[in-house]
């Protein structure tokens, strides 16, 4: 080989391996700020959520009004709709969470979906037709923050350590506020 020619393998070996640092430093920082984004929004509408349990539980005692438990709970539910276009905005998401995101977005319209049967049931009591949605949304949430979590072991990014409880305990408030 010429020294010219394996001073051109050589440098294409050296700016290789200086792409896999930059690529890998790229890749945490684009996961940190996905994560960043979405933080708001899921935090959100976790406070939100458990604003229902009170509003059900006073229902149920006889604290409040059909009418009144109706008006409260369909001032969540607009809420929940509002943070299902949330999380379906953000972006930039990394390509490498893409699927994880859709799911977990959808979470947010299941979550929306159950809210407004919950309301339109108040009045009657009649909870059976309820949509059964925890287990599919606890399914993609844990698949969520599992994918996010090998990334970050992956490209050495760090997550917020509340992320631990995304789709663990209550994904959506019963109706008898139990």
């Amino acid at each position: 080989m010429k020294p010219l020619g394996a001073a051109l393998v050589v440098c294409a070996l050296l700016l290789a391996g200086c792409g896999s640092d930059t690529s890998t430093a790229d890749r945490r920082q684009a996961l940190e700020d996905y994560v960043a984004a979405v933080q708001p929004t899921r935090l959100g509408i976790n406070e939100l959520l458990d604003q229902a349990d009170p509003i059900l539980e006073g229902y149920k005692d006889g604290d409040l009004t059909a009418a009144e438990a109706e008006r409260r709970m369909g001032r969540l539910e607009r809420g929940a709709a509002d943070y299902a276009v949330k999380i379906a905005e953000v972006k930039p998401v990394p390509e490498e969470i893409r699927a994880a995101q859709d799911s977990y977005a959808h979470t947010f319209v299941l979550q929306d979906t159950y809210l407004s049967a919950l309301v339109a049931s108040l009045k009657s009591r009649e909870f059976d037709e309820l949509p059964h949605f925890q287990n599919e949304q606890r399914a993609a949430i844990v698949a969520w923050r599992t994918r996010l979590e090998v990334l970050a072991d992956r490209w050495g990014a760090t997550l917020p350590a509340n992320l631990q409880i995304a789709g663990r305990g209550e994904i959506s408030p019963a109706p008898t506020g139990d």
